[in-house]
């Protein structure tokens, strides 16, 4: 492997107009101004720097040394001077070396930290497209609960409207306007609160894709995911999560780093060949230090003994490469466990869809039925009443389940690492 590198397979950017945002729109925007992929995209660059590091391990050293000497007094012996007044020397040392043994696996620790860094960046735009997923659905459901809410603010007006007629005609007493009042008074105060909730959707979906917090838009239904088989069972899963998670590939290229690095610190204790070149300068020149003088050498090192220090660092690594298998190995055990959990909640939402839709289905039957009773005395308004504030919660339950099953089914897919594929392709080269 000789590097990698994520790109977004995104496409041209879809433009938002008249006010309307879809949620391609809104992962383009995210991908183009998290400050988190930012970072981590930072933090890729940083570790790929690390393989450029390796081959400096056999790149040419130039040090140029200087030094001024000045002795208490001058020497001189038989009237030639031994030690001079004051004495300039300059030195320019150029190194070669020709073989270290670190070199390979240093370039390979480089390639590992690398791709590391490479497969937690794609996880990390995959829980971006994902944290404005589930945003963007939440302005769509809580969109249709305030719907919902104004269609039961109109049904309590009509109500209000049928018992002050009933009551002007000495059909009904007071207290069933009064009761319908009450109704519709509710209705109001439950619309208030959903048109908050709708608008505080819209400014977290906002800002998640850097748009100012006060900005108005409506968004678009986008296309559903099919329902998942209900017959199958979430250990079908389990190797799919496991190969496709990106997080677990971060990890394992973590645990390759670590051996490399492992056996870099074995490998500083190999002996090392260079070239040396000295070129000197002295004033005053003397008969043991002449100026203008080079020398040139095959300088072979191999220290036999550190103090113990490389014996040390082999051990603390050997105990990091440990941390790190049973890390990988306690995330595939999670990941397992969320697959299991996310399976478990999306067949629940499933299974309980069909029973909503069948309970609104009744409520709306039930409520039609007794308003039209009231209407000819058979019914009272208290049976309206019930009946009209079972279909409101039954319908703002079906509204709030039907997009809580559609963020399921894409957090299953987060969770087995499949999520927003298109957005992402990690490639190794």
């Amino acid at each position: 492997m000789m590097g990698m590198g994520c790109l977004l397979a995104c496409g041209p950017v879809q433009a938002v107009q008249a006010g309307t945002l879809t949620l391609d729109a809104a992962l383009q925007r995210a991908l183009e101004t998290d400050e988190r992929i930012d970072i981590q995209r930072l933090d890729a660059s940083i570790a790929a720097q690390e393989v450029n590091r390796a081959w400096t391990i056999l790149s040419p050293r130039l040090t140029v040394s200087g030094q001024y000497e000045r002795p208490e007094d001058e020497i001189l012996r038989a009237g030639q001077v031994v030690v001079p007044q004051e004495t300039w020397r300059a030195t320019i040392t150029a190194r070669q070396p020709l073989f270290d043994a670190r070199v390979l696996p240093a370039r390979r620790l480089g390639l590992a930290l690398e791709e590391a860094e490479t497969w937690q960046l794609a996880r990390i735009i995959q829980g971006t497209l994902f944290d404005v997923t589930q945003h963007y659905y939440e302005v769509l459901s809580t969109q249709q609960q305030l719907s919902i809410a104004q269609q039961t603010v109109d049904l309590t007006r009509e109500e209000v409207d049928r018992a002050q007629a009933r009551f002007d005609a000495g059909e009904a007493r007071r207290t069933e306007v009064l009761r319908a009042e009450v109704d519709e008074a509710r209705a109001v105060r439950n619309r208030v609160q959903a048109e908050n909730a709708y608008a505080l959707a819209q400014s977290k979906l906002a800002r998640r894709i850097g748009w100012a917090a006060a900005e108005t838009f409506t968004v678009e239904e986008p296309a559903t995911y099919p329902d998942l088989d209900p017959e199958a069972v979430a250990a079908d899963w389990y190797q799919d999560a496991l190969t496709q998670r990106y997080d677990l590939s971060a990890l394992r290229a973590l645990i390759r780093a670590s051996e490399e690095q492992l056996t870099v610190i074995r490998r500083e204790a190999w002996p090392t060949l260079e070239l040396q070149y000295n070129h000197r300068f002295v004033d005053p020149e003397s008969f043991t230090a002449r100026n203008d003088y080079w020398t040139a050498a095959a300088v072979a090192q191999f220290e036999f003994w550190d103090g113990g220090g490389r014996r040390i660092s082999r051990r603390q690594q050997h105990d990091r490469m440990l941390q790190a298998e049973l890390e990988l190995a306690d995330l595939e055990k999670s990941v397992q466990l969320e697959v299991q959990q996310t399976w478990q909640d999306l067949t629940t939402l499933q299974q309980n869809l069909a029973s909503l839709r069948k309970e609104v289905t009744l409520a709306e039957e039930n409520y039609r039925t007794l308003s039209e009773q009231a209407r000819v005395g058979l019914a009272t308004s208290l049976d309206v009443s019930t009946a009209l504030t079972a279909l409101d919660a039954a319908r703002t339950e079906l509204a709030r389940e039907q997009y809580n099953l559609e963020v399921a089914k894409q957090r299953f897919q987060f969770v087995v690492g499949d999520f927003a594929s298109d957005y992402i392709q990690v490639e190794v080269h």
